[in-house]
């Protein structure tokens, strides 16, 4: 019996360190996983940061391209180059816009030669004419000279389509891009 329980006793020591390395090998196991999971985490980590970097920087790049194709806008809109236009330059301007924009001159625009014809498409009858794009931009004058000095400044210009932008009514080809003005600015084609 002395000898049974002799064998049992090492049988569990035996056991015991066996266990216990087993347990060591898993806790080291367990702590190569978690390196793993952590290099893991800050890889993931630097991969954001480098998309939120790229993404920040195309933000600004695009910024910078609307700041660019305003004032480009704007200079096809201030021949004079005196930093301001008035409403003679500014009739001008629209109606070169329009010879521009009519591709074909037949003397509207459709939708394919200007993406904003159904906002001066008065008749419904899906084409803007020359009367109804002039009358579309004739108080467009008065609402962007905000000092009524008879005068729009880049400032003044500027604020208006921030305005637009703001409210969904400008961008995406609704006024900003492509030629207008003898093709020196950016309207919308």
């Amino acid at each position: 019996m002395k000898q049974v329980f002799k064998t049992l006793m090492l049988l569990v020591v035996v056991f015991g360190l066996t266990t216990m390395t087993s347990c060591s090998e898993g806790a080291e196991k367990a702590k190569d996983t978690a390196k793993e999971a952590a290099e893991q985490v800050s890889e993931t980590a630097e991969k954001a940061k480098e998309a939120v970097e790229e993404a920040a920087e195309k933000a600004k790049e695009a910024v910078s391209d609307q700041a660019d194709k305003l004032k480009e806008h704007f200079a096809g809109i201030d021949t004079n180059g005196d930093g301001k236009f008035d409403k003679a330059e500014f009739e001008a301007h629209y109606k070169g816009e329009f010879d521009n924009k009519d591709a074909d001159k037949d003397g509207k625009l459709s939708p394919e030669e200007c993406k904003m014809v159904e906002k001066f498409d008065e008749d419904k009858d899906g084409f803007a004419s020359r009367e109804e794009f002039e009358k579309g931009h004739a108080g467009m004058f008065d609402k962007m000279d905000a000092d009524k000095d008879g005068f729009v400044s880049f400032e003044e210009f500027a604020a208006v389509k921030a305005k637009k932008m703001k409210e969904g009514k400008c961008g995406e080809g609704k006024c900003g891009e492509g030629k207008c003005g003898g093709g020196k600015c950016g309207g919308d084609k």
